[in-house]
């Protein structure tokens, strides 16, 4: 016979699931007339247009770590500047969060290393470059950059 803890344990987790599934087919609904509405005054503005044409997009969650838009690159180019050292996307997000003082999860160390990589990637000034000397590469400011530089 089961444990009468581990079965009120189930029931309870079963009663949650059942609510999380309930909520987000409510929110999927809402989203299915939203979608609706805004295919019909697209149908308004623009007669010929076939709204299968547009592909969905793929948007990303609040920041877990609950930093401002941008707070974890500029916290990372400080960073740079002040060791002089060349540091990996994972160090970087380490440190990030810990002079934020959040704490670090997975998920949040996982969101702020694609932050901090694909930003300093798409940078276009020069300040940093990837270096792939050792395993993993790491990014280091560019030695032409004084530490007054503006982003």
């Amino acid at each position: 016979m089961a444990e009468p803890h581990v079965v009120s344990a189930l029931k309870e987790k079963l009663a949650r699931l059942k609510g999380e599934y309930q909520h987000h087919q409510l929110r999927a609904t809402a989203l299915r007339v939203e979608i609706g509405s805004v295919e019909n005054v697209l149908a308004l503005f623009a007669k010929d247009f076939d709204p299968a044409t547009v592909p969905a997009k793929v948007t990303n969650d609040k920041s877990p770590a609950c930093l401002p838009k941008g707070a974890g690159t500029r916290t990372a180019l400080e960073i740079l500047r002040e060791t002089g050292q060349a540091m990996s996307s994972q160090e970087l997000a380490a440190c990030v969060l810990q002079r934020w003082e959040r704490p670090l999860t997975a998920k949040a160390m996982d969101m702020m290393v694609k932050a901090i990589h694909g930003n300093f990637s798409r940078r276009t000034d020069g300040i940093v470059e990837f270096t792939r000397e050792t395993y993993p590469g790491r990014w280091r400011l560019t030695s032409g950059n004084d530490s007054t530089f503006c982003e």
